[in-house]
């Protein structure tokens, strides 16, 4: 009897594994059935909400995805608000991030529960680089001008820059003044709006800004680019010349990406980076958005964002360590 009852159970079984479908596959044919949401952890206006909002537009421009992408703000807390939100967000198919450099090192330097690593990753758009300017009537016509002034004397000279302890501007400053031996005096802002009034309106004595941040100002003539931490000078400002090349070993790039719900499912992951590297090839996104705000086009898919994730964030845990931040 018992023997018989255990066929009947694994025939019930097996009759359940035959006739109900396998739910993945539809869902996976069916994505996506309703639009997603963009959280930009920012304020409207800002680099993140600028890329949320020109990706946006693209795919519903080409017909990239069956539904819209709804960029959705939610500022606050260097970030931790819109992270925050979609952290609770697991397994969501329907939820994206922006993420970008200071989503990784802020909560590492406040050791926040939260950071930009711990979301599904889907691609990285741009890098963008990093500007030092001043007025153009400042005193201080080159870089080697503000470093010497800063080595006469310490923790006066300042500099400012967008976000507070371990943001990319925070970092910024950090790698400068150990690369020129000097101690700069760093002063945080909400926005690099703010910072470019202060400096404008002569608050601080220079400032740490993105191409996008002072492109209208250096061609205004109220600023001057005394030099850019990247490898190598970037094509919008050809002219000026590299940290490194002057001697001064500070290269830091902030990575602008886009990432998943954490434990989003694989096929809503395979195609968001599907329609975001068709966005990425696009003259809309080269010479409208690349171009015109002076980033550098790098699209990684989510395998190889996944392993840049994991090695940035090792080495900003080492940044700021060698800061004395850790």
């Amino acid at each position: 009897m018992k023997r018989h009852y255990n066929l009947v159970v694994l025939f019930l079984v097996a009759l359940t594994l035959v006739l109900v479908p396998n739910v993945a596959p539809l869902q996976a044919a069916s994505y996506p059935e309703k639009p997603i949401n963009y959280i930009v952890p920012w304020a409207a206006g800002g680099g993140s909400d600028i890329m949320a909002r020109t990706i946006a537009e693209i795919i519903r421009k080409y017909n990239f995805l069956p539904q819209p992408v709804v960029v959705v703000n939610r500022p606050g807390g260097s970030g931790a608000i819109g992270m925050n939100e979609v952290f609770q967000k697991k397994g969501d198919p329907y939820t994206i991030i922006g993420v970008v450099s200071g989503q990784i090192s802020t909560p590492l330097a406040i050791k926040a529960p939260v950071d930009g690593a711990m979301f599904a990753p889907i691609s990285n758009m741009a890098m963008d680089e990093y500007l030092v300017v001043v007025k153009t009537d400042s005193p201080f016509k080159t870089a080697k001008d503000l470093i010497e002034a800063a080595k006469a004397k310490p923790d006066v000279v300042t500099v400012g820059g967008s976000g507070t302890t371990g943001s990319e501007d925070h970092i910024s400053t950090g790698l400068l003044g150990k690369a020129a031996n000097v101690r700069f005096k760093y002063v945080p802002f909400n926005s690099g709006g703010e910072v470019m009034g202060a400096l404008l309106g002569g608050h601080i004595d220079s400032a740490w800004a993105n191409p996008n941040e002072c492109l209208s100002q250096v061609r205004g003539g109220l600023v001057r680019i005394l030099g850019v931490a990247a490898p190598e000078r970037i094509k919008i400002f050809p002219d000026v010349p590299t940290f490194k090349e002057m001697g001064y070993d500070a290269v830091y790039r902030q990575f602008r990406a886009v990432s998943g719900a954490p434990e989003m499912p694989d096929y809503a992951v395979k195609t968001i980076a599907e329609a975001l590297k068709k966005v990425s090839e696009t003259e809309d996104w080269q010479k409208g958005y690349i171009e015109k705000n002076g980033l550098t086009s790098l699209y990684l898919g989510p395998e190889e964002y996944a392993k840049f994730l994991k090695d940035v964030k090792e080495e900003y845990r080492q940044i700021l360590v060698d800061l004395g931040v850790l």
